[in-house]
């Protein structure tokens, strides 16, 4: 994932959404508190090291069906759904019902 998405609006929701589902730990929650507060660049090297990769284990980088980026608000359900944008979930549950 590359860093630049960290500066899209809707970002911090996310991390602040990834801290309350739970799937992080306790030492990656409390930089990613500290980087919602202060920003990412004052985070230590070390510090972004641990928040880049836990980003990147925690985010889908496109859409598995159409491709186009994932939004950082429809990040998390994309984690549960296979990786799929709200459109292309939407078309699934819609062709599994017919």
């Amino acid at each position: 994932m590359n860093n630049i998405r960290y500066n899209e609006d809707d970002f911090k929701g996310f991390v602040e959404d990834l801290i309350s589902s739970g799937r992080i730990e306790d030492k990656e929650a409390g930089i990613a508190k500290y980087m919602i507060d202060n920003g990412y660049e004052s985070l230590s090297e070390k510090q972004k090291y641990v928040f880049d990769q836990m980003i990147k284990d925690n985010t889908v980088e496109e859409c598995q069906r159409c491709g186009v980026d994932i939004p950082w608000c429809e990040m998390l359900e994309a984690l549960y759904n296979g990786g799929l944008c709200n459109y292309c979930q939407h078309v699934k549950e819609k062709m599994d019902a017919e």
